[in-house]
């Protein structure tokens, strides 16, 4: 089965303060390399990372991984406009897309994994969503091909939450903090300190 990786890398960072939260650095390299460095290491068909403001930084640290540049001159006009942006140029063999945050930079390989053997466990046929304890949908999503024109089609600040009916299938994931999203600046020194733990548990 073919399955690709959409990561989004061209949001506001609002919440974040001053500067773009993509480009902070976190235990010496910026938040967008640790998640891209899981996503590359899961076996994606095709990767894609969709970038808006700040195209040039973040299209620097891009240059130290195997992916595809999709950049999205109307980015500011939301998560749905960048979705749509990178769905437009899949592959015709992706059987589905694992639209994944740039801003997760816990995540491992392992839960990607795990992700996507769930996926073709159901033959492609049901989204497949990350997990906290309780069973709420977090990111990532893995997302059948029957999805990709509802997908293409989203504009703005629409992301594809809507989307998600009751048939889909959850993933409980049993570290929450692989699902920690790094929002404002105590998000980054959470992330921090959760990677020292990590280090010195290896």
């Amino acid at each position: 089965m073919h399955i690709a990786a959409l990561v989004l890398a061209a949001g506001r960072s609002r919440r974040f303060g001053p500067g773009n939260k993509l480009l902070a650095d976190l235990e010496g390299a910026p938040v967008l390399a640790h998640t891209l460095a899981a996503v590359t290491a899961a076996g994606f068909e095709q990767t894609l990372v969709v970038t808006g403001q700040d195209h040039a930084a973040v299209k620097n640290i891009l240059q130290r991984f195997r992916v595809q540049i999709v950049g999205c001159a109307d980015a500011e006009e939301g998560m749905g406009t960048s979705i749509a942006a990178g769905v437009a140029v899949l592959a015709p063999i992706i059987d589905g897309v694992a639209i994944i945050p740039g801003d997760m930079p816990l995540l491992t390989p392992q839960t990607l994994q795990i992700l996507l053997q769930t996926f073709a466990a159901h033959a492609g046929h049901s989204i497949v969503y990350a997990a906290d304890r309780d069973g709420a949908q977090r990111n990532p999503v893995v997302w059948p091909c029957a999805y990709m024109p509802q997908l293409a089609a989203l504009k703005g600040d629409r992301g594809a939450k809507s989307l998600i009916g009751a048939e889909a299938i959850a993933v409980r994931i049993s570290d929450a903090n692989e699902l920690l999203d790094v929002d404002n600046p105590a998000d980054l020194v959470k992330a921090g300190n959760i990677i020292h733990a990590r280090h010195a548990q290896s």
